[in-house]
């Protein structure tokens, strides 16, 4: 996945990891239908089972800084989300 792609229009947007971790089944389903109802460009999508009931839901997507702030602040207003991380992709190279 390249770090940085440009659309049509101009409009930079960088890649991006975001981590969510949810109380339980419910939660992961209510983190998927917000993500995938919002046309974002998702290039990675995955879920497992973190134990004691809670899910870990890992995106990566294509996404322009207030795009990611947005998809951040979404998932905090849900309930069942108990933390988001974040990585852009200036800190991918650093962290990989």
């Amino acid at each position: 996945m390249s770090p940085r792609h440009t659309t049509h229009a101009g409009t930079t947007h960088d890649a991006a990891k975001v981590r969510v971790v949810v109380t339980d089944a419910l939660g992961l389903q209510r983190v998927l239908t917000l993500l995938t109802g919002r046309h974002h460009a998702f290039t990675r999508l995955s879920a497992e089972e973190a134990g004691t009931g809670r899910w870990t839901v890992g995106v990566d997507l294509l996404a322009t800084p207030d795009e990611v702030d947005l998809v951040v602040a979404r998932l905090h207003r849900l309930p069942c989300v108990l933390t988001v991380d974040v990585t852009l992709a200036g800190r991918l190279a650093s962290t990989a």
